[in-house]
């Protein structure tokens, strides 16, 4: 069995692991067996905990055992911000889900990590070229 690219969860993806999305679950379990690996960048924790406003025993039964978490260095954070630059100058429209930061980094480590992008908000990564794995 070989390894596949690890999957990269953004902040509508851990929204919906914590809600138990069908689709999240069986991410889990197939990392559980080895299949690839789960990788949460702390930008998109930091906006899904604006929406979720969960507790770090909550966060801590993910992050401590199942998803890692990807920490925003310096130099990933400039990285990170040059892919984020264009939705910042151009003032765009925002709902919950969708920071630029969050979108930047997640994009910045699905490019480091040749990993799939798992989301539930697939226009936030229009006219990357990046494997999506899109949540219903």
């Amino acid at each position: 069995m070989s390894l596949e690219p690890p999957r990269i969860l953004d902040a509508s993806a851990l929204v919906q692991l914590f809600h138990g999305h069908p689709d999240l679950m069986k991410i889990l379990k197939d990392s559980d067996l080895g299949q690839f690996s789960v990788a949460a960048p702390a930008g998109a924790v930091l906006e899904a905990q604006v929406v979720l406003k969960a507790t770090t025993s909550m966060w801590d039964h993910f992050l401590a055992h199942r998803v890692f978490e990807l920490p925003l260095s310096g130099h990933a954070s400039v990285e990170a911000g040059d892919l984020a630059r264009s939705r910042l100058e151009n003032h765009p429209v925002h709902r919950v889900l969708t920071g630029p930061p969050m979108v930047g980094q997640v994009l910045r480590e699905a490019f480091a990590m040749n990993g799939a992008i798992v989301t539930a908000i697939p226009e936030n990564y229009g006219g990357h070229n990046v494997v999506l794995a899109i949540l219903d």
